[in-house]
């Protein structure tokens, strides 16, 4: 190899370094500072303050999230963990508490705070101008992306788990619309009707699998019928009343102030289960 050529090889080299540190560097400069280095998965608990209502929640050792104020149940884990990424959130701009106006950017009597384990944040205002949300943490305030407060202001059903069973909750007995399902003294599943014993087990696993699209405050309709689940260790069932079937199934929940909507196929794989399904199903 000549001189001329281990030159050119010497200086390609340098402009790749070079290239590399450059482009490094510039992204480097460009990532926004995140709000902490607090890792999410050590967080055990979240506290919720917004307009005088407050939800309490914990981290079971299982890894779920529980609500347990203002009810007791099971909370969205996918849900709690946006609420989480709060703590990582990328910072726009900070400024120290003592040269902030926090009357005018709504901090001065917060009526929204979340505190994750021992780390208190309180919600501001939205900046008409960069709607960024101006929020305190200890003795600074920062600018954010707006897109934490809506969940946390939201009403606590926002927050709680689709499932209509815990994800542990171990079922003994269903009574339903048309039958009772339970064990018989060899552990087998039974109904008190007609049906197969492979229907039978496909109620049981809808019942322990099945999501609602959607988890509402409770809103007070006309009953339509009740069922009941007895989960293992519980000393009382879990009732669902049945409010509407139309155009979608309502199963309500008045005892902790919850409704769960699904589609109307549901009706028939959790309330009224039988061995026709396509017949029965078009018979409603």
């Amino acid at each position: 190899m000549t001189k001329f050529n281990i030159l050119n090889l010497v200086l390609f080299v340098i402009v790749i370094s070079l290239a590399f540190i450059i482009y490094y560097s510039e992204e480097e400069d460009t990532r926004l500072q995140l709000l902490t280095d607090i890792d999410l998965n050590h967080v055990n608990s979240i506290r919720i303050h917004h307009n005088k209502n407050s939800t309490s929640l914990i981290k079971h050792d299982d890894g779920h999230w529980w609500i347990t104020q203002p009810v007791s149940v099971a909370a969205n884990d996918f849900r709690i963990g946006s609420i989480l990424k709060l703590l990582n959130a990328p910072i726009h701009n900070q400024y120290p508490l003592s040269e902030v106006d926090t009357d005018k950017v709504g901090l001065k009597d917060a009526a929204t705070t979340v505190e994750l384990d021992d780390t208190m944040i309180y919600f501001g205002i939205v900046n008409p101008a960069t709607n960024l949300r101006y929020i305190r943490l200890n003795q600074t305030v920062f600018t954010i992306e707006d897109v934490y407060y809506p969940l946390i202001s939201a009403n606590f059903s926002a927050l709680v788990s689709l499932n209509l069973l815990a994800a542990n909750d171990n079922i003994e007995k269903l009574v339903l619309i048309n039958q009772t399902i339970d064990k018989d003294d060899d552990g087998l599943w039974r109904s008190n009707i007609k049906i197969s014993a492979d229907n039978i087990v496909r109620t049981i696993e809808y019942w322990q699998s099945k999501q609602a699209f959607g988890a509402h405050e409770y809103l007070q309709r006309d009953e339509l019928g009740e069922v009941s689940i007895y989960i293992k260790d519980q000393a009382q069932p879990v009732n669902y009343i049945i409010s509407d079937t139309d155009p979608w199934l309502i199963l309500a929940r008045p005892d902790i102030g919850l409704e769960y909507h699904l589609d109307i196929e549901a009706y028939e794989q959790l309330i009224s289960p039988v061995d026709n399904i396509e017949n029965s199903t078009s018979a409603q």
